[in-house]
This record gives C-alpha cells, sequence and structure tokens, in this order.
C-alpha cells in the first residue's frame, strides 16, 4: 500500500501474495477443477515453467521433483513480476508528484496463507522496497500484519513518529526479519481501519487475489 504525501495519494496494498495454494480447487465441482489447472497451466506456461506430475503415484519429497517444484518456481516468478510492475507504477506517480512517499503495507498472516507463504509475503515486500531509499526525509515505511480480529499488529512504524535510526538497514536486517507468524482469520477490515487511523489516508487502492473471512469486507474504505 501506497501514500503520497501532497496532492498525490494513493495506497496500494501487497495483502495476500497467493502462490502454491492448491486448497482454491478443492471442493469444487470435477469441471470447475479441470477450468482451475487449465487457468493455472496458461499461467505457468507464461513465465516459462511447464507443468510435470509425479508419476507412479509416488510422493514428492523434499528432493524430489514434480509439480511442487514447479509451483516454487512459478511463485518466485509471480513475485518478481508483481514487484516491477509495482515498482513502475510508484515511480511514474513519484516522478509527477515530485514528493517524498509513504508506503504502508498490509500482510495476511492469516491460517489459509501458511507460515512458508507468510515468508514469501516478508520476502515480497523486500524486494519492493530494495530500490527505494528508506530514511525519514524521503521514504518512509509502515508494515501491519493482520488475521483474526484480535491479531492485527502494527510490526513497522517509521510514519508516526519517524527517527533518525529508521532506514533501510535497520528494516532489511532487523524490524522484518523479527517479524513472526502467528495464524488466524482473515480480518481484512481490521487491517484497513488500523492503516486508515493511524495513517490518516485520503485515498487507496486495494489490490489482492484473496479473500476476507472474519467480520465484513474492506470495501467500506474505498473513496
Amino acid at each position: 500500500m501506497a501514500v503520497l504525501r501532497g496532492s498525490w495519494l494513493l495506497w496500494c496494498t501487497a495483502l495476500l501474495i497467493w502462490v502454491c495454494l492448491d486448497h482454491r480447487s478443492a471442493g469444487l465441482p470435477s469441471s470447475k477443477q479441470q477450468q482451475h489447472r487449465q487457468q493455472r497451466q496458461r499461467q505457468q506456461r507464461q513465465v516459462g515453467i511447464r507443468p510435470q506430475t509425479v508419476g507412479g503415484g509416488g510422493a514428492v519429497g523434499r528432493g524430489g521433483s514434480g509439480r511442487v517444484g514447479n509451483l516454487s518456481e512459478s511463485a518466485e516468478s509471480k513475485v518478481e513480476r508483481l514487484g516491477q510492475t509495482f515498482k513502475h507504477s510508484v515511480r511514474e506517480l513519484r516522478e509527477r508528484s515530485g514528493a517524498r512517499m509513504d508506503l504502508v503495507f498490509l500482510v495476511d498472516e492469516s491460517s489459509s496463507v501458511g507460515s512458508a507463504n507468510f515468508r514469501l509475503e516478508l520476502r515480497f515486500v523486500r524486494k519492493l522496497l530494495s530500490d527505494f531509499p528508506v530514511a525519514p526525509e524521503d521514504t518512509r515505511v509502515a508494515l501491519v500484519t493482520f488475521s483474526s480480529k484480535s491479531h492485527v499488529v502494527t510490526r513497522v512504524d517509521h510514519i508516526s513518529a519517524p527517527r533518525a535510526h529508521q532506514h533501510k538497514c535497520s528494516l532489511f536486517n532487523q524490524e522484518i526479519p523479527a517479524i513472526n507468524y502467528r495464524g488466524g482469520g482473515t480480518y481484512t477490515k481490521g487491517a484497513f481501519q488500523r492503516a486508515a487511523y493511524a495513517y490518516q489516508m485520503g485515498r487507496f487502492l486495494k489490490v489482492s487475489m484473496g479473500k476476507y473471512e472474519v467480520g465484513s469486507g474492506p470495501e467500506v474504505f474505498r473513496r
């Protein structure tokens, strides 16, 4: 989620980096499952990955090959493509506004995401920030994680009360690595409420591939 100080206000969330999640097709009719598989295969071909299956009924272990490994590669490609798209959009707005920036990330840590994908979300945040000068006088960063109603927490806050030691080195080497995974529901509305209250967003754009589960969704905050 990105916020530009001054007249340009944009809120862009990195909510759910849904990759390697087969449970989305569980419980669907066979025709829907087939459509789901075909769609995923098309996406994999777009990033240069050929889907594979495991023969002989054997399971795929950590050292094995097959669809699990390919989905992991697909996840890496998605992270790269999403990161490049986000950076291009933010840089364009930054050049037009000539203003410093506040970047606020909402990161889903619900049980449906899982620990491994949560770490991937944080890696995605790091990748987005890798080319930005994180400092109080330039790009300021905040990060909110959310799951159940009682687990909407501001993990990083360089915006409310900026300090000299809040820079990219401390963010990458201390603050982000210290964020632990907890699991729970998906209280998306609570994450938007916390960010809107704390950082007084004037306008925002929600980018998400997931669904909320607890309470109502974030639509009430669209302006």
